[in-house]
């Protein structure tokens, strides 16, 4: 499955290196597809691919540290425009 993570960093100093230094130990069973920051590092979104939202919650939760917020989604697709599946849309 894919999971979109909604990133909300109270101090992107301390966030930013803990999350480079991660980066370089992702379990096997977890990729990150994307990354996408603002130009500040507040705020950002990532792509995972992974069996559950479980897995890359325990993983990214203690590594990252308490200075960032994270949100978690199962999402459709994670390389286009998709609609929801479970939406029937007329």
């Amino acid at each position: 499955m894919y999971i979109l993570v909604q990133h909300t960093i109270s101090d992107p100093a301390t966030t930013w290196p803990r999350a480079q230094v991660g980066i370089a130990s992702v379990p096997a069973h977890l990729k990150l597809h994307l990354s996408i920051p603002t130009p500040d590092g507040t705020t950002a979104v990532c792509v995972w691919e992974a069996d559950s939202i479980a897995a890359v919650k325990t993983y990214l939760d203690p590594t990252l540290g308490p200075t960032a917020q994270n949100t978690y989604f199962e999402v459709v697709n994670k390389e286009g425009v998709a609609l929801p599946t479970a939406l029937q849309l007329a």
